[in-house]
């Protein structure tokens, strides 16, 4: 027997030592295998990055650049590691956008993209995302920039990347004031400055205080403007090499004055500007444009002795330096010095070659300037200067007030996003924990009957030793668990009060810009009129009387328009807000705007919808969501409507349409009834559809009333 034994011990051993050598041969295979790989990854990956390097080089010809840029997009379609690739194309996004080719941008940007979100690396997404901004603002497509930088700057602010979040920021405050969005503009470079002050990044907060006076400005609040320069000048003061900023900012605070009349300090300003040292050297475009500034102030203070020789100056400066653009303000300058010398055929020419600069360069700004001046020389053609200022001027409005618009829209979305990834990602962390614990339970479990069938029952008492400890293991994870997800708990309800008072917040200022916006649209329309009436004063014909009348009654609509608006927004700002209802009836609008459908929403305004729980709010608006798509798709309705009722403690929702209708089964296996049914399970509710072939369809849902009072009760005694 003990032979038997020796024999199967030895033969065990060589057994052993044959699968160990085995294994070693697999491993070390594998192992050359895996280097080789990596060197093959290595050498794709540097070839990308040397051909980028040079396609970005400027001391190559364009089109070798641009061959360059071609080999390296070819080598990197061929990585197969996507989480490489997605770093090479975003390199070669940038190449190309460098390069200013922008179909080839398009396509690697949005390859660089999609592969950062496969591969869930965050940094080349934001990177991406920025790219994409830069593109946009280039081409002067205001929401597209702002759209990417806001992507961009909610990585950044994820991964807490103050600096490049603070970048974001100004960027998308950038595009704001592009369109006269000045609130918002101010409160995302007020966010900038937050992220810059602790890193002690002093030249951004020079450029973020240089801002915030250009948006002051622009509001007309001219004190603040200038502090606001001041406080650009501080920041500037402690940078290297800090020359430069300080002409800058002396001839943005002249231009201040000018715009406040006050020309005698305007003057005093823009003479520091050109003795500047050597100014005209370092800078100078910003040389010809202080040149232009402080001739038209002394103009407008009849200082002209030398004032033509001034201007011509400014004009070759800029001509040389290819400013093209920039020769309207000089041209309308030369035409106010020829309105103030009485010679107005002088004044009109001048003006009308400012007119086609501006024109080709659809520089609308300068053209509404250049038409009101037109309207104040050109008697003959005032009333189509005035006219041409009017439609100009709206045109540029709307355009504004859309984009305005669409900024608003992806501020709200971005926050509204931003805190349900917030809730979700708390979830799903919890769901993680739980399956991390029955995980571990369900390993005890197999550990402890392992024990129980080598020991047997001679080891009885000390295999129920260990079950008492695992036992006890047990529960005291579970009670971690428990004050963990009361941790949980108690942060999701701190970001919904959060939330809300973000939204308070965006309301309050949305309605102030909303007050100014329409003070400044009917004083532009306003101003139009009045340019027309003034440019027919000095006719007496009948067709000058016809256009008085006209202009008098445009006056007269413009004053009813700007009551009636004024009553409404003074009637909306007592009016009780409500976010859930205005989230469906957004909702409901959307659909109206796609389809031919109409819609109809009716609830009580004095209840307090916004009270009730979250989980109602989004349960409800899903099923809304659901049913409202199914009538798109398969009822053929004319007409679909929503009904909102509290009845004691119930929440009773209608939901209903006048379509074809359809033969109903609670059993059907369609997913959208399927989700309906899983919602309504959720809130502890009941549901029931009427419905027949040819009759519509009405689904009545009964749900429980719970307040969001009753969710913070419930926090609290929880803690």
């Amino acid at each position: 027997m003990y032979f038997r034994y020796y024999i199967f011990r030895n033969r065990t051993t060589y057994i052993s030592l044959a699968l160990l050598f085995i294994f070693s041969i697999n491993g070390l295979n594998g192992q050359s295998n895996f280097t080789e790989e990596t060197f093959k990854i290595d050498q794709v990956t540097d070839s990308v990055s040397l051909y980028i390097s040079k396609g970005k080089n400027n001391s190559n010809q364009p089109r070798i650049r641009f061959n360059l840029l071609l080999k390296a997009l070819t080598y990197s379609n061929s990585i197969k590691e996507d989480s490489i690739k997605a770093k090479a194309f975003s390199k070669l996004s940038y190449a190309f956008f460098s390069y200013g080719d922008s179909i080839h941008f398009r396509e690697s940007n949005r390859t660089a993209i999609s592969l950062a979100k496969q591969v869930n690396d965050s940094i080349v997404l934001a990177e991406a995302y920025w790219d994409l901004g830069a593109f946009f603002e280039r081409s002067s497509v205001r929401d597209s920039s702002f759209y990417g930088y806001s992507k961009a700057q909610i990585i950044y602010e994820t991964l807490n990347d103050d600096y490049r979040s603070g970048r974001m920021l100004i960027n998308m405050a950038s595009q704001q004031e592009a369109v006269k969005d000045y609130m918002g503009s101010e409160a995302n470079i007020i966010l900038a400055i937050e992220r810059f002050k602790p890193l002690k990044q002093n030249k951004f907060l020079y450029e973020s205080y240089n801002r915030l006076g250009v948006v002051a400005k622009g509001l007309g609040e001219y004190d603040r403007a200038i502090n606001y320069y001041q406080e650009a000048l501080i920041y500037s003061n402690k940078l290297e090499h800090n020359t430069q900023y300080l002409p800058r900012m002396t001839n943005n605070i002249g231009v201040v004055y000018k715009k406040k009349k006050d020309f005698s300090n305007a003057i005093k300003n823009f003479e520091r500007v050109l003795v500047a040292d050597s100014i005209k050297f370092i800078n100078p475009k910003l040389y010809a444009t202080a040149l232009n500034n402080l001739a038209f102030s002394k103009i407008k203070i009849s200082d002209t002795l030398g004032i033509k020789a001034i201007i011509n100056k400014s004009m070759h400066i800029k001509d040389s330096l290819g400013l093209y653009t920039s020769l309207t303000t000089s041209y309308i300058t030369l035409a106010e010095y020829y309105l103030f010398k009485k010679d107005t055929t002088a004044s009109i020419l001048t003006i009308n070659k400012a007119k086609e600069i501006a024109k080709e360069s659809t520089n609308n700004m300068r053209m509404l300037e250049i038409l009101a001046f037109l309207n104040k020389i050109d008697y003959k053609n005032a009333s189509l200067h005035g006219q041409a200022y009017i439609e100009l001027s709206e045109r540029l409005e709307t355009e504004e007030r859309r984009a305005r618009n669409k900024f608003a829209r992806i501020r709200f979305e971005t926050d509204e996003f931003i805190a349900e990834n917030e809730v979700l990602s708390e979830e799903k962390e919890i769901l993680s924990e739980e399956k991390e614990i029955l995980f571990e339970e369900k390993e005890l479990l197999s550990k402890q009957n392992q024990i129980w069938a080598a020991l047997a029952a001679g080891f009885f008492l000390f295999g129920l030793a260990i079950y008492i400890i695992v036992d006890q293991r047990s529960k005291n994870q579970k009670l971690r668990f428990q004050q963990q997800q009361q941790l949980s708990n108690q942060e999701v309800f701190n970001l919904m009060l959060s939330q809300k008072q973000k939204v308070d917040e965006v309301k309050r200022m949305e309605q102030k810009r909303i007050s100014e916006e329409l003070h400044d649209g009917v004083l532009g329309k306003m101003l139009g009129a009045r340019m027309v009436l003034t440019g027919l004063n000095k006719k007496a014909n009948e067709d000058a009387v016809k256009e008085r009348s006209e202009a008098i009654v445009a006056l007269k609509n413009i004053e009813n328009e700007l009551r009636s608006i004024s009553h409404e927004l003074s009637h909306t700002a007592y009016q009780k807000l409500n976010n859930f209802v205005s989230s469906i009836e957004a909702l409901l609008a959307s659909t109206t705007g796609k389809t031919e459908i109409s819609t109809i929403f009716n609830h009580n305004e004095d209840e307090d919808w916004d009270g009730l729980i979250g989980d109602i709010k989004i349960n409800v608006y899903r099923i809304i969501q659901e049913s409202i798509q199914n009538a798109i798709k398969h009822s053929g309705c004319s007409n679909f409507f929503v009904n909102f009722e509290i009845k004691e403690d119930l929440f009773l929702v209608t939901i209903g349409d006048n379509g074809k209708g359809y033969s109903f089964d609670k059993e059907r296996k369609g997913i959208g009834i399927r989700n309906i049914r899983s919602r309504v399970s959720k809130m502890n509710g009941s549901w029931n559809v009427n419905t027949a072939i040819g009759n519509g369809t009405v689904m009545t849902i009964e749900i429980p009333v719970q307040y969001g009072t009753s969710v913070i009760e419930d926090n609290i005694k929880s803690f």
